[in-house]
């Protein structure tokens, strides 16, 4: 009787790679999502400041030209321009600058947007520029 036996014994794979631990692609999602997170909170906070500076653009661009065209005076201009700021909600140390030449009215609004995160304040500095020919 001869019997043949079979070698049950097997020698590693050398081809064969260790699998990653799960946990690394835990991490990973977690990272991914606190990033994310991070980036909502960012866009959440600079949209409104940055539309109402559109608003603010928008409305100062309006009063300068109906100022150019009325040829109103520079007072006149300037304090329409400061109730705007007021009713957009411009911080109070805004600086408004007109400059008229001939019949061109030119305005310049500068000021600084606070923006809080939990750690710091950013202050975003801002300046509209805008300019009517009064034709």
């Amino acid at each position: 009787m001869n019997e043949t036996k079979q070698n049950t014994y097997r020698a590693p794979n050398p081809v064969r790679k260790k699998k990653p631990a799960k946990s690394s692609g835990r991490l990973a999602i977690l990272l991914l999502m606190a990033f994310i997170a991070a980036m909502v909170y960012a866009i959440a906070l600079f949209v409104p400041v940055y539309q109402g500076t559109q608003q603010m653009y928008g409305a100062a661009a309006e009063i300068v030209r109906r100022g150019a065209l009325l040829n109103l005076k520079e007072d006149d201009v300037r304090a329409q321009l400061k109730e705007k700021a007021r009713i957009s909600g411009l911080p109070e140390d805004h600086r408004i600058e007109l400059r008229r030449d001939g019949r061109k009215l030119m305005a310049r609004i500068s000021y600084k947007n606070q923006i809080h995160f939990p750690f710091f304040t950013y202050d975003w500095p801002v300046e509209i520029r805008v300019q009517d020919l009064g034709l």
